[in-house]
């Protein structure tokens, strides 16, 4: 093999690992019904707060993980370039587990503090009715 088929070569599996499979995973995340996301999403969570925006264009669900363990979706539509909650009451009660025990008081302190950490990162803010 001559140097020019090798960084071919290299080069090819470069872009199929970097920019061709994630984004066939990411649709196949999309895909899936709502229990197996939740299954997903508490095996990829790092550490004990983890968010995730799953976006289908304009629409699109952030799910907040909290101990691997207990799961809030905040489903949103793009309107004036920011996230707005469709949700009537978002901090009412948790999605998963299925009992759907309201959150307390220190739930709810620390979700507000970690949505203003997340707004501060990313580009497009989530706002709430």
């Amino acid at each position: 093999m001559t140097s020019t088929q090798i960084i071919i070569i290299v080069a090819v599996v470069i872009v199929l690992g970097v920019v061709i499979f994630p984004l066939i995973n990411r649709q196949q995340f999309r895909n899936l019904p709502p229990d197996q996301q939740v299954r997903i999403l508490m095996k990829e969570a790092k550490g004990l707060i983890f968010f995730k925006n799953v976006s289908k264009g304009s629409t699109g669900a952030l799910y907040y993980v909290k101990n691997k363990r207990k799961i809030l979706v905040f489903p949103w539509v793009l309107a004036d370039g920011k996230m707005l909650c469709t949700r009537d009451n978002p901090f009412e009660h948790w999605d998963y587990p299925e009992e759907k025990e309201p959150l307390n008081e220190d739930e709810l302190k620390q979700l507000t503090e970690e949505l203003e950490k997340y707004n501060k990162k990313n580009p497009v803010k989530i706002v709430f009715k």
